[in-house]
């Protein structure tokens, strides 16, 4: 499998938390470094596998570079891709501990449906937009 995108959000396709999220991070890069594709694709299945990952909608995966990051790691690596200034949470990762930053991930990932729920409808996409959406 070629990968042509070197960052990429692998995300929850149903659920309205992980769609508003990406929505975010897609209006807070301009640089447009990041890619987006549910865990449901066919190329969110393959990296996931590829990785030897488990397909986990309650976690976000974040490819970079050939490596895979999750949960608080993904959302940290993540936030250094982004404008200001959003960027600099990416600098929390240096004083929160990984496993309180997954905990915190986990007890917010476990909520998210009760939060929004789930989605019945998809962000209309410029075509522009829409290469930065992966199948």
């Amino acid at each position: 499998m070629s990968v042509y995108a070197e960052k990429i959000v692998m995300f929850d396709g149903d659920c309205s938390f992980c769609d508003r999220t990406v929505n975010f991070l897609f209006d807070h890069n301009p640089k447009r470094t990041l890619y987006f594709t549910s865990q449901q694709s066919t190329l969110g299945k393959a990296l996931l596998e590829k990785n030897n990952l488990p397909s986990d909608l309650d976690t976000i995966y974040f490819y970079a570079n050939g490596k895979v990051y999750e949960k608080a790691a993904a959302f940290f690596y993540i936030a250094k891709e982004l404008n200001s200034p959003w960027r600099y949470f990416s600098l929390l990762r240096r004083f929160i501990p990984h496993v309180f930053g997954d905990w915190c991930y986990d007890r917010i990932a476990k909520r998210r449906h009760l939060l929004l729920g789930k989605k019945d409808s998809c962000r209309l996409m410029t075509k522009e937009e829409q290469q930065y959406f992966l199948l």
